[in-house]
């Protein structure tokens, strides 16, 4: 976990991509500052923001495993990293944050919606199927669906996604698991154009 592999002849240090992605996202955060109320955070919005976006370069489980992997080895970066139900109470704060930056960084990447993009969706179960459903987080939003190119009955979310053919993701959305994928791509695309407007 030393290294993340960028091509076949250059890897990247951990430490590297993770100081790399703070100064993007301070760099950013200082052109559209966010108005706080009461004082200054120790652990800023920057650094909430970095970590958020680096869960998704590293494979952890959990945001949990993925915390506890940064106090391990990283805290030199974070010396006032928080706990992890103080992390999750900011990161939900600052998620419109997240999607306002990757937009951001989608349009310095894309400079305008290609006429080609790729279009597909992804299974994302969240409980075990046959697992009682009445008491949990999810009822009411997640959904029985089948993944018929897996051969797979889950209880979850649709994740259906659209590409540049560069390989930017431009639009996503998260749908109950029983979504005809036909709405789901054509309420996609509506989203990507109004964006793109």
């Amino acid at each position: 976990m030393s290294s993340i592999k960028q091509s076949s002849e250059h890897l990247v240090d951990v430490e590297t991509l993770f100081t790399v992605v703070y100064m993007l996202v301070d760099d950013w955060f200082l052109e559209h500052p966010r108005k706080r109320v009461g004082r200054k955070a120790v652990f800023s919005d920057s650094e909430v923001v970095s970590l958020m976006l680096m869960i998704d370069f590293l494979p952890f489980a959990s945001e949990r495993q993925f915390l506890a992997y940064i106090r391990a080895n990283h805290l030199a970066l974070y010396p006032e990293l928080l706990d992890q139900s103080q992390f999750n109470v900011r990161a939900r704060t600052l998620r419109p944050w997240l999607e306002q930056l990757r937009q951001h960084w989608q349009s310095k990447l894309v400079e305008h919606l290609q006429a080609y993009v790729l279009l597909d969706s992804k299974p994302v179960p969240v409980l075990s199927y046959k697992r009682d459903k009445r008491h949990s987080d999810f009822l009411g939003s997640a959904d029985y669906g089948v993944c018929t190119s897996r051969s797979m009955k889950y209880f979850g979310y649709k994740l259906v996604l659209i590409i540049s053919l560069d390989g930017v993701p431009l639009c996503y959305d998260l749908v109950p698991a029983n979504t005809d994928e036909r709405r789901a791509a054509e309420e996609v695309l509506n989203m990507s154009q109004t964006a793109a407007s």
